[in-house]
């Protein structure tokens, strides 16, 4: 080979041998050109699920009583035994709206759920996909709902604005729970406790009807007072005289605003309404 031929060859033999020493050294790309015949080697679908983005996801949900009040500041954790990980996670705790947020992977994941130190059930994720998140609720003879499951960003503040609970006072000024209950007494006005303060409304007047017409719908129809309130996370709404003997079903649409401009997840609210005065 004469000197000029050299010259040529050397800086590509020099950019090979770089490139695959880089590769030797590197346990990431050396372990996905060469995995591992192990069944616990992740190397390459690591990689793959960086590409796909699922690495940066959460799962994310709602856990609500049978009462439909969310359920704040449960404690979700990987029991001693599970085999969910192969790294040990944190506790997580559900937010002022009830929801909680985990580390996405795929599978059949259990996590129990306490409260003041205490387990209260096994809630059992499974997840085939992104848009394929269904959940089941264990080890308890109470009725826990689990809604609005999906995905979010991990690296994205969560935007979500929930109904916390539905309710309205009886005589004694005591919270009645509207979602599920047989209500046998009057009901002078719906309650409304948000996981943040609502928008600001108007308080009385025709502009208050159409506002109700556009975010509320009533299944059979509710005749409403044109009167609401907004204090702190609460909106009140009077109500007129409802018909006894009745299963109503009442649902808040998105069209129902935070102060902060988010968008409320919609809710039903079912009830029996059994009051004959």
């Amino acid at each position: 080979m004469n000197l000029l031929s050299t010259r040529r060859t050397l800086p590509i033999i020099l950019s090979l041998w770089i490139f695959l020493g880089n590769c030797y050294f590197n346990p990431i790309v050396n372990g996905f050109l060469n995995p591992i015949e192990d069944k616990n080697n992740n190397a390459s679908l690591g990689i793959l699920g960086l590409a796909l983005g699922t690495t940066n996801l959460l799962i994310t949900g709602q856990l609500r009583n049978s009462s439909g009040e969310a359920m704040v500041g449960l404690v979700l954790s990987l029991p001693a035994t599970s085999n969910n990980t192969k790294s040990t996670l944190p506790p997580y705790t559900t937010d002022s709206g009830g929801r909680f947020y985990l580390p996405y992977q795929l599978g059949k994941l259990s996590f129990t759920v306490s409260q003041n130190e205490s387990k209260i059930f096994t809630l059992v994720l499974n997840v085939s996909g992104t848009d394929n998140i269904t959940s089941e609720v264990t080890d308890t003879v109470s009725n826990y709902e689990i809604s609005n499951l999906g995905t979010i960003r991990a690296n994205a503040p969560p935007n979500f604005f929930e109904l916390v609970k539905a309710y309205y006072l009886d005589q004694g000024m005591n919270e009645v729970s509207l979602h599920n209950a047989t209500v046998t007494n009057y009901i002078p006005g719906f309650i409304f406790r948000f996981s943040e303060a609502p928008m600001p409304g108007l308080e009385t007047g025709p502009l208050v009807e159409e506002w109700i017409a556009q975010n509320i719908a009533t299944s059979p129809q509710i005749s409403f007072d044109n009167f609401m309130n907004v204090s702190e996370n609460t909106l009140t709404i009077a109500a007129m005289t409802l018909p006894g003997s009745v299963e109503y079903e009442l649902t808040l649409k998105p069209g129902v605003l935070s102060a902060t401009g988010k968008l409320l997840t919609q809710r039903t609210i079912r009830f029996n309404y059994q009051y004959n005065p």
